[in-house]
């Protein structure tokens, strides 16, 4: 560090302690932590952005800023008297050296600990707040854009200028000036403009510059009865106003480098300004060319550059008509919902939210590419379809009017768009027009609501973090900590403007982040594959009234085509099964005799329905040799949800020679949380009465549950150890950590994989103590259901 400036040293080590402190609020699910780093970052990048009349009084502090956040790294230890050991190590390392390693071990030791004290944590976060709000003087212009989230520090966030900027030019500049006849001369012309929504790590833009990508018809929308021609085009516009007194680096003679950036971007093309009334004849053209735009010092200009968004040149296709026609998959519906929560917050104080936001102007376009496919439709590049209305209600951020539930529009339309690519098919609107604005809004609000609360239509989708963030957002009391205010003043609004979105951040964007984040999604989203050919078949219909002995009740439903992978599972389960088999022939020639005592397997489930025509089969009665239900004391088998007799009927034909006995502990998967003691005393019931040699449990919890813990360990020692558990890594809920009790130091945790043995992404990532993993077919696996004539993949 005897070479090395303080302030570079000093950015580039609290920038890598914020990025820390970052991942461990994902990894550990705590606010706190995130908040920490968000705070962390904001001085490292102060630190970065410093003016030379800063840099003077920075250089006085610099020592005193090390020195604490060198003691946030070591809590609660003593910093060294001398140096910054954990920083320098942090700063001047590079991943993968050893001291950088161990550095960064130690730093999320101390954070760790730091944190899961509230407490200290906050004060300390209030000391670093001292130091930004003490030397951090923003201009007005860039002190209106803190919108930094307090969760998670997200890169590439629009700045308002340039989000302003864009729409100076769609006003002023690119607004249509197409001829129009007498008919027409009193309608309002405009282009169809589609604006490409894209997640953080797709977004091309510089610190000093950000990029918009959009399509434009080439004929105003009222001018052809069909579309013409898409225009690809491309805008660029600078991050914020030259007259800031922000800079990116401390040179005396760089005091414009924004402006330089933004010059030698552009300096290898040959741009030609746009004049009023040429942008109308520019996309007209026809050209196969992307249409690349800049402003530059409030003028517009432009270039050709071959094309980026290769589309056909047909009317975009909506979500609500996705939803309708093709099947997503659960990673299809996770991305496209975390692309249009985090669009609405990156948006949510501009002008593109005047369009209202629904699955009808949530628009894909069919794509071509060199390979000679045409027609491909991505989920993960939603447009949006452009037009601003000043007049309508539904797109204010707050709307007063009066007996309206919830009062914030934006983010209720958020949640029914949520509910909709969730469930896999789209609540339309009232059609009632007839009705006040009031009725019609709380109908389309609670019909949302209702649908959240369908267990069967979230079967395939049972994501608790995908859950909440949905409530989140159709709650009426979300933004209760930073309500509009009508009285207040303009900097008061601001203020709480900025605070409702960052509350939309946390309870919403941040959960689906933290979600993809789990599953191993969040990584490159454009390997996922386009829609196939339309073949939907509905899981979940609207239910019609039949008679009970009625013919129509008779009629069989038409089979479902089964895909690829549901026949590679069937195919494992005949090879099993003639295992099974083979077995059973040839163990007599190699001397292994009957076993005096058959295996008992003891299942804890939801129980199992024995009016499913699997368990008629003569073979399997034999099997099951005991029934207790810890839910309401039946004592006839009963199952109301269906993932117990899947679960039994499939150990019953993966064990053909083992007795069965099963545990009802719980009616539904939901009701698991509040089903600990169930599980606890049919754990011991299973090891006293059943003398189980084994126990499986297909379910998990987020946390330790103690009275479980205390069962398993009282049943190991009664048993002297010659009894097995088996749990469930995951319970299909895409959590980022193994669940309980497959963590259980005695419990076998068992992870999903497809026919070829491959791992699912739904399994939660090996930890760093685990030499091995053990895994069993867990995707597209055919067995009974309750309720159902048929075996059902699942």
């Amino acid at each position: 560090m005897e070479t090395e400036d303080p302030i570079d040293f000093a950015h580039a080590a609290i920038a890598q302690v914020a990025n820390i402190a970052s991942s461990l609020a994902v990894e550990y699910k705590r606010p706190v932590c995130g908040r920490l780093g968000a705070e962390l970052y904001l001085v490292a990048n102060y630190i970065d952005t410093a003016g030379l009349d800063q840099e003077k009084r920075l250089r006085f502090r610099i020592s005193k800023l090390l020195r604490d956040v060198e003691a946030i790294c070591n809590w609660p230890h003593q910093v060294p008297k001398n140096g910054y050991p954990l920083l320098e190590a942090i700063g001047e390392s590079l991943p993968g050296v050893v001291s950088y390693e161990k550095a960064r071990t130690k730093i999320r030791r101390g954070l760790g600990q730091l944190t899961t004290r509230s407490r200290d944590a906050e004060e300390v976060i209030v000391h670093i707040q001292r130091f930004t709000k003490r030397y951090c003087k923003p201009s007005k212009q860039n002190a209106s854009d803190d919108t930094t989230p307090t969760k998670r520090i997200t890169q590439l966030e629009r700045s308002r200028y340039a989000n302003e900027l864009v729409h100076w030019a769609l006003r002023e500049q690119m607004c249509c000036t197409c001829q129009s006849n007498k008919m027409m001369e009193e309608m309002q012309r405009e282009h169809l403009v589609c604006l490409l929504l894209q997640p953080p790590a797709q977004q091309e833009s510089s610190n000093s510059l950000v990029q918009f990508d959009m399509l434009f018809s080439s004929t105003p929308f009222w001018n052809k009865p069909q579309l013409s021609h898409w225009q690809d085009i491309q805008l660029l516009v600078p991050s914020r106003s030259n007259t800031s007194n922000k800079k990116r680096a401390r040179f005396a003679d760089a005091d414009y480098c924004d402006k330089d950036d933004h010059a030698n971007i552009m300096s290898a093309k040959q741009l030609l300004r746009v004049d009023q009334g040429q942008f109308c004849s520019l996309i007209g053209l026809g050209a196969d060319w992307r249409l690349c735009l800049s402003i530059q010092e409030g003028e517009l200009l432009h270039c050709f550059e071959p094309l980026k968004q290769i589309v056909e040149h047909v009317p975009g296709i909506s979500l609500a008509k996705i939803l309708s026609n093709y099947h997503l998959t659960a990673r299809m519906k996770l991305v496209l919902a975390y692309i249009i929560a985090y669009s609405v917050w990156q948006y949510y104080d501009s002008d593109w939210m005047k369009t209202k936001w629904t699955s009808e102007t949530i628009q894909f376009m069919r794509e071509s590419n060199t390979s000679g496919d045409q027609g491909k439709l991505f989920t993960w590049k939603p447009y949006l379809s452009v037009h601003s209305n000043d007049e309508d209600p539904q797109c204010y951020e707050y709307n007063k009017v009066a007996g309206i539930v919830h009062a914030y529009p934006r983010i209720r339309a958020l949640g029914i768009m949520l509910v909709e690519i969730g469930i896999g098919f789209p609540l339309h609107e009232d059609e009632k027009q007839a009705q006040p604005l009031a009725a019609r809004v709380n109908s389309e609000l609670f019909k949302a609501f209702s649908h959240t609360k369908d267990e069967k239509r979230w079967k395939d989708f049972d994501y608790p973090d995908y859950m909440s963030a949905v409530r989140h957002c159709l709650e009426p009391d979300t933004f209760n900590q930073a309500p509009y205010i009508e009285e207040s003043s303009t900097r008061e609004w601001k203020e709480a403007l900025k605070q409702r979105r960052n509350i939309l951040y946390d309870k919403v964007v941040f959960p689906l982040e933290d979600l993809l984040q789990g599953t191993k999604w969040m990584g490159d989203f454009t390997k996922i594959a386009p829609l196939d050919m339309p073949s939907k078949v509905t899981a979940i219909q609207e239910p019609t009234v039949v008679l009970e002995n009625s013919e129509e009740r008779k009629v069989l439903k038409p089979k479902k085509k089964r895909t690829k992978s549901e026949k590679c599972a069937s195919e494992w389960l005949l090879r099993l099964k003639s295992f099974n088999k083979e077995l059973a022939q040839v163990a007599p020639t190699v001397g292994l005799k009957d076993p005096s005592q058959r295996v008992r397997i003891a299942v804890l489930d939801t129980g199992y329905d024995d009016n499913a025509p699997f368990f008629f089969l003569p073979d399997v009665e034999g099997q099951l040799k005991g029934w207790k239900d810890w839910v309401d004391g039946c004592d006839q088998p009963k199952d109301l949800h269906g993932h117990g007799t899947h679960l039994v009927s499939l150990v019953l034909k993966c064990a053909p020679e083992a007795d069965i006995y099963v545990a009802r502990i719980a009616e539904s998967p939901n009701q698991l949380l509040d089903s600990s003691e169930n599980v606890a005393k049919a754990i011991s019931w299973a090891s006293r009465d059943w003398e189980a040699d084994i126990i499986s449990m297909s379910f998990g919890f987020a946390d330790e549950q103690p009275c479980i813990s205390d069962a398993i360990r009282e049943a190991i020692y009664e048993r002297k150890d010659s009894i097995l558990f088996f749990a469930a890594a995951s319970n299909y809920g895409a959590n980022d950590r193994e669940m309980f009790p497959a963590g259980h130091d005695s419990v076998i945790s068992i992870r999903g994989t497809n026919a070829n043995g491959d791992f699912e992404d739904f399994n939660p990532p090996k930890s760093q103590d685990e030499v091995a993993v053990f895994g069993t077919l867990g995707l597209d696996v055919s067995s009974a259901w309750a309720n159902s004539d048929y075996d059902q993949y699942k």
